[in-house]
């Protein structure tokens, strides 16, 4: 072995000192920025996870599903005049066919109340005065009321009348009634998705033969009904005569749809002697 010098015993404390010299001149570490940590209370955070997530788009979203109709039924101008009631349709064509059943009850001395049955072919126009504006950019796509007017034609049962006491009667009938009635109508849509319901408030005046009399005369014709676009709907009307009253609960559908079968309906009447 060799001998140890007095400089491998001064080394390792050179060396120690150098390294210490070098760790004080290298630059201290920079202190993490404060500007990266936000304190975010437990109200902010939303609630995550696959109930809460929704639904990403898809490029063939309508490849199974129909595209939803940016115009009425039967249309033209955009909506600006429909041959069917529509939700969008700025003016409006009525044509429909109705069946109803009720009650006939004339004045107290006139006979008694008896079972009421007619069909009614109906026509007029309403407008949506909302949705018709001068100024196009302040034109609205949607008004809730509607007004028009109408006019109807009827053919209903036949009358039966009875004066007199118990011992002297005199009964006297007729086979059929007919009704003529024009009338304004009141709109009211209850909201705007495609053929959604709509009320409809008739009042108006109604010219038809008095009971036996074989006399026609006028009187007041009034209606209740619901209608779901154009397409059908379900009236109360009441027509309201001297002495002679008669009150119909009754369905209806468009004429499109409802008249071939009426026209079967009465094609058959006509055939059994009913009209």
């Amino acid at each position: 072995m060799y001998p140890r010098t007095q400089s491998d015993l001064v080394s390792p404390t050179v060396s120690a000192f150098a390294l210490s010299s070098l760790l004080a001149a290298s630059p201290a570490a920079e202190p993490a920025d404060d500007t990266d940590l936000v304190e975010v209370s437990e109200d902010d955070v939303d609630e995550y996870g696959p109930f809460f997530v929704e639904e990403a788009p898809s490029d063939i979203e309508f490849l199974a599903q129909p595209r939803p109709r940016t115009l009425p039924v039967l249309s033209v101008g955009n909506g600006s005049f429909c041959f069917v009631e529509g939700t969008f349709c700025k003016a409006s064509m009525i044509l429909s066919a109705d069946i109803g059943a009720g009650i006939r009850a004339p004045a107290s001395d006139e006979g008694p109340d008896i079972p009421y049955a007619q069909f009614t072919f109906r026509g007029g126009f309403t407008v949506r005065p909302a949705m018709i504006r001068p100024n196009r950019s302040r034109r609205k796509s949607w008004g809730a009321w509607g007004f028009g007017l109408l006019s109807s034609w009827s053919r209903g049962t036949g009358s039966i009348t009875q004066r007199g006491d118990a011992q002297s009667q005199e009964v006297d009938s007729t086979d059929s009634t007919t009704v003529f009635r024009i009338a304004a109508v009141n709109q009211m849509w209850l909201s705007k998705r495609n053929h959604a319901a709509h009320l409809d408030f008739t009042f108006g005046g109604a010219r038809s033969d008095v009971l036996t009399s074989g006399e026609k005369l006028w009187g007041t014709h009034a209606e209740l009904a619901m209608g779901f676009g154009g397409w059908g709907g379900m009236f109360l009307s009441g027509d309201f005569l001297d002495r002679d009253t008669r009150v119909v609960l009754g369905f209806r559908g468009h004429g499109i749809a409802a008249g071939p079968i009426v026209a079967m309906a009465l094609a058959g009447l006509a055939a059994g002697g009913a009209l």
